[in-house]
């Protein structure tokens, strides 16, 4: 299986991703992943596609947190 695993990892750096949107954090940033190797990757509030590590994993975490509580206020308002 690892050996299938890391082929589907060599045709993604031969090919590129696959990415598909596997979350809508924001209107602006989303989170992505590889329909081949499974890599997940962000958005950043600039646009660009990046890593998603666990920086970007709290700072998706509490950009998702602000949007509800914005989301809640106006319907409340």
């Amino acid at each position: 299986m690892a050996l299938f695993n890391s082929l589907k990892s060599i045709a993604c750096q031969i090919t590129g991703h696959k990415l598909v949107v596997s979350d809508h954090v924001t209107d602006r940033v989303q989170e992505l992943c590889c329909k081949n190797c499974g890599i997940q990757m962000t958005t950043n509030i600039y646009g660009d596609i990046v890593p998603l590590n666990d920086r970007y994993s709290r700072i998706n975490h509490s950009l998702r947190q602000i949007a509800s509580h914005k989301k809640a206020l106006k319907i409340a308002g």
